[in-house]
């Protein structure tokens, strides 16, 4: 993948795509097919979809559907290279009609080099439903194959890990909405006694409003820097919303580091991993550095999880030690299928290879 993504960068800067279906067959396909959609499949990977019955002359360009035309569904919207800003708001205006008769989970605008994800599903004007861009010119190759195999993985979307990140990504724009509204109110509140520090100060006020901000997050927003990316909600009654204070924040944060702790062994194999969920609301699954992995992957590995499997390689967060490989950093995975299966090297059940010291399944919990 990230290859992929390095050849496509060169192309890009060579001008060599000179037209919205240089993008779509020759970009876009490139790239949908390397995170496992299989486009030589019409029902799967479908062009020119008719998405509104009653306008012959509207398609969207590429339709991708996880699970024969079921939720699982993604628009992709093409541009010729450079014209993505041309009339903006007409374009999302044309996808939000896209959705009237056949919600997909994401759209995507894309011209080849800038690409725009929005969650269909999620309430509010269309232009909020933006949850993440990507610049394939300026942005690190790693980071990009990787934001592609979240969101746009064939088996991210049909599990639903997909829709839960998104989810994540749009509560992180509502937290940045919601501390620039309160931001005044925050500064007059660091200049009357208790004389709270201003990520404090935020973190109170919007914690009185029922969202919970931590310190982390407030800091960040203050020095105009990217939140860290958000665990799920945390659900707080109105009325204890109202006491909820900078200390509590921290306190719930504090929460995240009493997780249990998981094994995968295979002694035949030599296999020994560890893993904890990122937060209590096990939106990753972590695989401690020092955890070891089968050398090579069995011809049952799934597609997606086998160029997972490449790319931790290709980046030496997976190197070859002695009979194994080894992992030399924490990485997390989506789930612990996922990460079961590229340390196996084949599918597994990530619910029950999965056990605590004592012995009790992953899936028990």
């Amino acid at each position: 993948m990230i290859e992929l993504l390095e050849d496509i960068r060169r192309r890009l800067l060579a001008n060599e795509y000179k037209n919205e279906e240089h993008v779509r067959l020759s970009l876009v396909a490139r790239i949908v097919q390397a995170v496992g959609w299989n486009i030589w499949n019409p029902t799967e990977v479908y062009t020119e979809f008719k998405a509104t019955e009653k306008e012959d002359n509207t398609r969207v360009d590429v339709a991708l559907f996880a699970n024969n035309f079921a939720a699982d569904t993604i628009f992709i919207e093409c541009k010729g290279i450079g014209r993505i800003g041309d009339d903006l708001a007409k374009v999302e205006r044309q996808l939000r009609d896209y959705n009237r008769n056949h919600s997909a989970l994401f759209t995507i605008i894309t011209d080849g080099q800038h690409w725009r994800f929005y969650f269909s599903l999620t309430s509010g004007e269309f232009n909020q439903k933006l949850f993440g861009r990507l610049n394939l010119l300026h942005d690190e190759p790693a980071e990009t194959a990787a934001y592609f195999q979240e969101f746009l993985g064939w088996e991210n979307i049909l599990n639903g890990s997909a829709r839960v990140a998104a989810e994540n990504y749009l509560l992180l724009s509502r937290k940045e909405r919601a501390m620039k509204d309160v931001l005044p109110e925050a500064e007059k509140r660091i200049t009357q006694p208790p004389f709270p520090a201003l990520p404090d100060a935020l973190a109170a006020l919007l914690a009185a409003k029922g969202l919970v901000v931590s310190r982390e997050e407030a800091t960040a927003f203050l020095a105009g820097e990217a939140l860290p990316k958000p665990s799920a909600p945390v659900q707080v009654a109105r009325s204890e919303a109202a006491a909820l204070s900078a200390t509590v924040v921290e306190a719930i944060s504090a929460q995240v580091s009493e997780l249990p702790t998981f094994y995968l062994q295979l002694k035949r194999s030599g296999i020994s991993a560890t893993a904890q969920w990122s937060d209590a609301e096990r939106t990753k699954f972590v695989v401690k550095a020092s955890s070891t992995a089968a050398l090579e992957a069995k011809d049952s590995l799934s597609k997606g999880h086998r160029s997972l499997r490449q790319d931790l390689i290709q980046l030496n967060i997976l190197v070859k030690n002695g009979d194994n490989l080894i992992f030399t950093k924490d990485y997390s995975f989506v789930s612990a299928g996922a990460a079961g299966d590229v340390i196996c090297g084949y599918s597994v059940n990530g619910r029950t290879i999965w056990g605590d010291k004592k012995g009790r399944a992953l899936g028990d919990y």
